[in-house]
């Protein structure tokens, strides 16, 4: 996973130069469509994609503090989950460390807006801003966990050999009201660093 640092992209131990306008402008184009004019304040999106595999844990909850996150489970055998908004919905952030090196997972799963086209939408606009981001990936139909012979999207990129992301959508959620767990969310988004999995 890479942060945006000064105009560079920085991963673990590293930063360098590098072109991330086309994902900013994905996200400034979902800011801008699916954020309600009346809360631009205390959303966590930015929080959840700086945080850079190796932060340790206290930053981690910290910077998702600062975003208006709240901690529903404080870290324990290496996992923190917090609650707060992604895009401006609700979400559940769960973030994963490894013993010594720190941050090497983190995952958002956000609510459904209550209408499946606009949730399919947000789905669309972040699988193309990936594409742009990591390169074209061809979205595959996989089993859905929650809902025997029914299925889930996903896409996933490998944005080099160590990270993974991926992008999934459940068009069998669409709920006003969502359940307190993660598979309650239709939109699921992990960041995943395998190198520090052990």
């Amino acid at each position: 996973m890479e942060s945006l640092k000064n105009g560079k992209r920085c991963g673990p131990g590293r930063c360098r130069s590098g072109k991330w306008a086309p994902l900013g402008a994905a996200f400034v184009f979902l800011w801008c469509v699916f954020s309600p004019l009346a809360a631009r304040a205390g959303d966590s999106a930015e929080a959840f994609m700086s945080a850079t595999f190796g932060l340790s844990a206290a930053r981690t909850q910290k910077r998702m503090e600062n975003s208006g996150a709240t901690a529903a489970d404080f870290v324990r055998e290496g996992r923190l989950t917090m609650k707060g908004t992604f895009e401006y919905r609700p979400a559940i952030f769960i973030f994963g460390f490894h013993a010594k090196k720190g941050l090497n997972h983190k995952s958002v799963y956000v609510a459904s807006s209550g209408d499946a086209n606009s949730d399919r939408t947000l789905y669309e606009a972040f699988r193309e801003a990936y594409n742009i981001r990591f390169g074209e990936t061809k979205e595959r139909a996989t089993p859905n966990a929650r809902a025997a012979g029914r299925i889930m999207l996903r896409t996933t990129w490998r944005p080099d050999k160590n990270t993974i992301v991926s992008l999934s959508y459940n068009p069998e959620i669409t709920a006003r009201f969502p359940g307190e767990s993660p598979g309650d969310y239709p939109l699921h988004l992990i960041y995943t660093y395998t190198k520090w999995t052990k």
